[in-house]
């Protein structure tokens, strides 16, 4: 598989991300929420994808908290 793009909508007790490949085609879609069985849950969807690029919908503002998780954990 080669690179994705894991594009992520956040709200404050969830997040909705969509996993895309270089074609545009969704490969897989959930919600999670972002308490921390949540957000494991959504890593590991995420990392079945090696090369993986994430896009956090407001970073800066309601997605700031998640942005930061996902830095601290590489």
């Amino acid at each position: 598989m080669g690179h994705v793009v894991v594009g992520m909508d956040p709200h404050k007790r969830s997040a909705t991300i969509e996993i895309i490949d270089d074609r545009k085609k969704v490969l897989f879609a959930s919600r999670f929420g972002t308490d921390r069985e949540g957000y494991k849950a959504m890593l590991a969807a995420a990392r079945k994808f090696s090369a993986r690029t994430w896009a956090v919908e407001g970073c800066n503002g309601i997605g700031r908290h998640i942005a930061q998780r996902l830095i601290a954990d590489g």
